[in-house]
């Protein structure tokens, strides 16, 4: 099954063209999203024919077009011909692309953003503040790899939450746990955020120790 109807997160494309690219970017530069290749506007299966390197050369084509470059997840799947048109398969091939944490993602030097079921060019402006808007917040929000509330200081922790009361009187928070929950620096399954391990890690490392 294939969705409806276009939407923020949806294309139909009946073959892959600088479109799709721009799409993919549109889909990275918002909440991601999936281009079907084979399919007509109002969601028409026509289906596509590839060779045996099609889809690899389209990914190829995608990361070559994109800065950053973005590298699109495929999946080629068959449907079946509308009714009274044979008894034949049609072949329909899903192009994702998720958001990218540092936003914006060009393609040919232009940037476009997924606005309702349409992509919308970028000006100079908006170009400027999605890039301010992800790299102050983005990454310091994403989850830090491989670490966990075993690595983080509850001294550290404490020794913030005790400056904060020191300051203010009616902050009342009662374990650290609840301090990082609320400030989003511990996410869910007990992973925890870059910013949360630059700031409150056991041990001196090469991301948090600044040397002179």
């Amino acid at each position: 099954m294939i969705p409806a109807v276009e939407s923020l997160t949806v294309e139909f494309k009946i073959s892959f063209n600088e479109d799709v690219v721009e799409t993919l970017v549109a889909f990275s530069n918002a909440k991601g999203g999936t281009v079907y290749i084979g399919v007509a506007d109002k969601g028409e299966v026509k289906g596509i024919q590839i060779g045996k390197e099609t889809v690899q050369n389209w990914i190829n084509e995608v990361k070559n077009k994109t800065a950053p470059q973005i590298i699109p997840d495929a999946e080629i799947f068959t449907l079946p011909s509308p009714q009274g048109e044979g008894l034949g398969l049609r072949l329909i091939v899903a192009l994702f692309a998720m958001e990218y944490p540092i936003k914006p993602v060009s393609t040919r030097g232009r940037y476009y953003k997924r606005i309702g079921n349409s992509n919308h060019l970028l000006s100079v402006s908006e170009v400027s503040n999605m890039h301010l808007q992800t790299v102050n917040s983005s990454w310091d929000h994403y989850p830090r790899p491989g670490k966990s509330m075993k690595d983080i200081s509850s001294v550290k922790v404490q020794k913030v939450m005790d400056t904060i009361m020191h300051r203010n009187a009616n902050f009342v928070i009662d374990t650290a746990q609840e301090f990082l929950v609320k400030n989003e620096l511990l996410l869910d399954d007990d992973k925890i955020s870059n910013g949360c391990y630059l700031m409150f890690c056991k041990d001196d490392n090469l991301y948090s120790t600044i040397q002179m």
